[in-house]
């Protein structure tokens, strides 16, 4: 009886051996994988410029196992200004709860001497490691908000000794499995441009600053108050100051319509001689000195909020400069059908009297290309969606018949640019090079790409130019070389500088009427 009952257990055994060993098969844990990463803006839908930190370092690593996720980054080069991430946290919670991540390699770079005359030389996190939060379910487009620090150039200006806020936008459509065990970091110097924004409102107010601190395409609004809400709590947080004053309410909005404060100091300059005062009025009813100085283009200011400003005094200087953006911002995504207008009507526009693309402005919309964003406004400085330049390219094909699909990647059924969508689709315009976002500013290489595929429709497509005049050639995306090398020897999209490309710069509706005047001409 013993030994059968020692056989029956030893049988037992071993068929439970044998059936854990099929049930955890050899090889089971699962595959590191490689996903496509980013670094986002904090609050827009697109890039930030810190993105240019992993520009070389397009993927991350992610391990199931231990659910971490290793990033790693480049020195960068922002228009002359060199240097690298310093410090990097995450958000753990979802809820603005940052902490340290994980270092894992360090590498150094000298920062040259624009910045402050000196050549430093900056330790810098080329490799790091996270824990991923409970809030990311590792499925679609997700982003983790990060603090970081990139010392000696204009974006560690933007916070001072803070730190920049940013977000790692992550794809997980974009996954494949690895037997990387340890994330590689590609240390090459990537190139960034930091741009120039000197925007002046029909009061005379001048904004000067620069795009690390306000988007290129942000609307800079001014609105003289006299009555109403705002005048009244200017009125109470301004009790005990003698003299009357004058009231501006100044804006800074989005692409998208909502209003932001810049994210740094700006310069403002308010169109005032013999010593004014000046105070913002905050929006908790106190009130705020700002101290100044007098110059030939008025009392100049620095600050880093926007909103009620009331000036006490001095003279008010003659205003003679047209304004560079609208009143009112208008909505990008619901343009009306264009027809073509009258030379008189686009040449009217108030808003690019002195543009440098006044006649390819008047062109493209005479042509019936596009249109101003209101009867009497342009907005030469907006940037222009996905969508609106295929709608673009969808009329200059002559708006053929299009077969509609079930489903389109991104389009909601029925949206305006549905139809142009489906046909950029249909002629591979857009798709295959880049998910569709048919509300993301276009950027320069993207529009370079749809200009070569829609060129390729109808004819072969010449050789490319040679780009390595271009310091910031490497920053080209690989889906884009072919088209931007075509567009630059076509003449169609130059530099930014000499030197500089800036493929990844949101294009302004003033360059995307100048680009495509030069297309015309191009293609006859």
């Amino acid at each position: 009886m013993t030994k059968w009952m020692k056989k029956l257990t030893g049988s037992l055994l071993a068929g439970v051996l044998t059936l854990g060993l099929l049930a955890v098969p050899a090889g089971a844990a699962q595959s590191n994988q490689l996903v496509t990463i980013d670094l986002w803006h904090a609050t827009r839908n697109q890039a930030s410029m810190g993105n240019v930190a992993t520009d070389n370092n397009e993927q991350a690593l992610y391990n199931p196992e231990t659910n971490t996720l290793q990033v790693a980054t480049n020195p960068v080069n922002v228009s002359g200004y060199m240097s690298a991430i310093t410090k990097i946290q995450y958000d753990a919670t979802g809820k603005g709860s940052y902490q340290d991540v994980t270092v894992l390699s360090t590498g150094t770079v000298e920062t040259g001497t624009k910045n402050d005359g000196v050549n430093h030389t900056v330790t810098y996190v080329s490799s790091f490691e996270f824990e991923l939060p409970s809030y990311i379910t590792r499925s679609g487009v997700e982003y983790i908000p990060l603090q970081m620090v990139v010392p000696y150039t204009p974006m560690d200006e933007v916070v001072g000794e803070g730190y920049l806020n940013s977000r790692l936008r992550i794809d997980w459509s974009q996954v494949k499995t690895t037997s990387l065990t340890k994330i590689q970091p590609d240390n090459t110097m990537s190139s960034g441009e930091v741009e120039t924004v000197d925007r002046t409102d029909a009061s005379g107010i001048r904004l000067v600053t620069d795009s690390a601190k306000v988007a290129t395409g942000t609307v800079f609004q001014v609105r003289t108050v006299t009555s109403g809400a705002d005048y009244e709590l200017a009125k109470k947080a301004l009790t005990g100051v003698s003299g009357s004053f004058t009231l501006y309410d100044i804006s800074l909005i989005t692409d998208s319509g909502a209003e932001t404060d810049p994210f740094g100091a700006i310069t403002l300059y308010f169109p005032y001689s013999d010593s004014p005062s000046l105070y913002r009025v905050n929006d908790n009813g106190t009130k705020t000195v700002l101290r100044g100085a007098e110059s030939d283009e008025g009392y100049e200011i620095m600050t880093t909020k926007v909103g009620l400003f009331a000036v006490f005094g001095g003279k008010k200087m003659a205003v003679t400069t047209t304004p560079s953006t609208p009143a009112t911002p208008s909505t990008p995504t619901t343009p009306s059908t264009p027809t073509a207008p009258a030379a008189s009507t686009s040449s009217a526009f108030t808003d690019i009297t002195s543009h440098w693309a006044r006649e390819s402005v008047i062109r493209a919309t005479n042509a019936g290309l596009f249109s101003g964003t209101t009867a009497t406004t342009f907005s030469p400085e907006r940037t222009m969606t996905s969508a609106m330049v295929v709608t673009v390219l969808y009329r200059m094909a002559g708006s053929p018949a299009v077969s509609l699909p079930d489903s389109l990647e991104n389009v909601t059924p029925g949206a305006w640019h549905e139809i142009a969508s489906a046909w950029g689709y249909e002629k591979g315009i857009i798709g295959g090079y880049k998910t569709y976002t048919p509300d993301q500013p276009v950027s320069r290489q993207e529009l370079a790409t749809m200009l070569y595929k829609f060129y390729s429709l109808s004819k072969t497509p010449a050789a490319g130019a040679d780009l390595s005049k271009f310091t910031d050639v490497s920053s080209v995306a690989s889906w884009a070389k072919e088209g931007v090398a075509w567009a630059n020897a076509a003449g169609i999209v130059g530099g930014t500088t000499t030197t500089t490309l800036s493929p990844a710069n949101s294009a302004t509706r003033a360059q995307v009427a100048v680009m495509l005047c030069r297309y015309l001409d191009y293609a006859g």
